[in-house]
């Protein structure tokens, strides 16, 4: 490493990566410093369960990625210099029922509503009209998806000036089951959707985040869903090597310990080990707000108090990874199993709510609610031929009752997972299982300090947490007020958790900081 760079940033998580990467290709000097051993904190993909089997360690699918400008223009090359390739799957969720029932929802709107109608023709007609209703406001909400946010002051106000915007506000600020008891009157096409959101983090009551199953229909008809082949973490790779071929600097096993800050600028790094590394333009911090005072000293006390009051989800998941001898076999049949996810529920609306009532007792829950992704399916590198690469979500409280430990629950948890799974898959049992990997949501705090709490979404996707607030009022625009110079990149900014690409944001808001022509550099 040398002493001084242009630009320093502070982790490997793919926003910072996609961030670092306009920096590169503008002509800056770029070192990247990651504290574990491989980059790509929530996007990464390993052999964790068996050799030859490679499973998505935290991110799996890529579906609002495919909006952002990053890929859907190809800004940085990612898809045509550096390798990064897509399965855009017919398929992209369904649910299985626990009468082995399904419903699926695919790219095409008329396929879906073909699959709604097989359980209410009424339903079905009703989903046409919601979707072409998102289709219709989703080129707007496309629009501030990967930009620096409006204040949300400002951001009401816009939407307060005409009928469609106070119908789009007070979808925003209601619950899912808000929204689905509203449109829809089965209780299966109604799970259906409430399942879609609990892999976001989202609770089916939790208000102000109603817009999400509103905007899906218009996201999942407009851009296709994608399986990275060679797993997830091969935008990653790709990014790595945009970096790279751009003369920036990558290192692992490097903590970084400081930022450092002068006269009110940041100016640097300080390394756990006492080295100091200069940054001349800034510095790209994958810094979770709770542990930003820590990391920067002096900082003001208002950013500081707000940081600290942010919360994470209010539940989180284990996840199990299965070297497979074969695919699982549903009782439902094999096109429920073709989606890119698949996931599972209880024939009941309140059966389901329950799940999150025992979240807030410190359980688990019994009812059979989680989700099995087989992306070996759509991208047989994943595992040797013939054989699966399977991976398992099923939501789980961080704290347990009665002061109870994970470390200590965990196998049982392993074992009910995949008990779990049987009822659906019977195959699932002997020598199909060749080897397992299981994590929960304590091992995902302790893989990243952005996942606190196991929130790998980084902070819950409530009302106050979202937009111009997110992840306060203070920090929504990725700079640090009385750092100038520090910036932020992580799933815990705008626009919120999963593999959205988010970084570009960032990268935004440094190039007209200093003054530098970002749709030049993104042609």
């Amino acid at each position: 490493m040398k002493a001084s760079y242009d630009v320093v940033v502070i982790g490997s998580g793919h926003n910072g990566l996609v961030a670092a990467g306009y920096m590169a290709k503008a002509g800056k000097s770029v070192l990247v410093l990651e504290k574990n051993s491989f980059f790509g904190g929530g996007v990464a993909t390993k052999e964790v369960a068996a050799p030859g089997f490679r499973h998505d360690l935290h991110s799996a699918s890529h579906i609002f990625i495919q909006a952002n400008p990053l890929l859907l223009n190809d800004e940085l090359g990612l898809k045509a210099r550096y390798g990064l390739e897509y399965h855009h799957p017919e398929a992209v969720f369904s649910t299985i029922f626990e009468d082995h029932t399904s419903v699926v929802s695919y790219f095409d709107l008329d396929r879906t509503c073909e699959s709604f109608a097989r359980i209410s023709p009424r339903d079905a007609e009703a989903y046409r009209k919601f979707a072409q209703a998102s289709l219709e406001v989703i080129p707007l909400i496309v629009q501030g998806m990967f930009l620096p946010p409006a204040p949300q002051g400002a951001f009401i106000g816009m939407l307060d000036q005409s009928p469609m915007g106070r119908n789009l506000m007070q979808t925003m600020q209601r619950s899912i089951l808000d929204i689905v008891n509203e449109h829809f009157e089965s209780e299966k096409i109604k799970l259906h959707f409430l399942r879609f959101a609990a892999e976001l983090f989202v609770s089916p009551d939790e208000k102000g985040f109603g817009g999400i199953i509103f905007y899906m229909p218009g996201m999942m008809h407009t851009y296709r869903p994608g399986v990275p082949i060679g797993g997830s973490g091969a935008l990653v790779d790709a990014l790595i090597r945009c970096l790279e071929d751009n003369g920036a600097e990558l290192y692992c096993d490097v903590e970084v310990e400081k930022v450092i800050i002068e006269g009110g600028v940041a100016k640097g790094v300080r390394l756990s080990g006492g080295e100091v590394i200069g940054a001349q333009d800034c510095v790209i911090g994958q810094i979770h707000p709770w542990n930003l005072a820590a990391m920067v000293d002096d900082l003001d006390p208002q950013v500081a108090y707000s940081a600290r009051r942010t919360q994470t989800s209010n539940f989180g998941v284990v996840s199990g990874h299965y070297a497979l001898n074969e695919p699982p076999q549903y009782l439902a049949g094999d096109d429920a199993g073709r989606s890119m996810l698949t996931g599972f529920a209880p024939l009941e609306v309140m059966q389901y709510r329950r799940t999150f009532d025992s979240f807030r007792d410190g359980e688990m829950s019994r009812v059979k609610t989680l989700s099995l992704h087989t992306m070996s399916q759509f991208d047989p590198s994943r595992a040797p031929a013939g054989k699966a690469a399977s991976s398992s979500w099923r939501l789980a409280p961080f704290d347990l009752r009665d002061g109870a430990h994970w470390d200590d629950y965990k196998a049982q948890a392993a074992e009910e997972t995949l008990e779990m799974l049987r009822y659906y898959a019977p195959n699932l049992s002997g020598n199909v299982v060749i080897g397992q990997s299981f994590d929960t949501p304590l091992d995902m705090q302790r893989y990243s300090p952005t996942f606190q709490r196991g929130d790998v979404n980084g902070l819950g996707k409530f009302f106050y947490q979202l937009n111009g607030h997110r992840p306060t009022p203070e920090l929504s625009q990725y700079a640090v007020p009385g750092a100038e110079g520090l910036y932020l990149a992580g799933t815990f900014m705008h626009p919120p958790g999963g593999v959205t690409g988010g970084g570009r944001a960032t990268a935004v808001k440094i190039f007209g900081d200093l003054g530098m022509d970002f749709e030049k550099v993104a042609q």
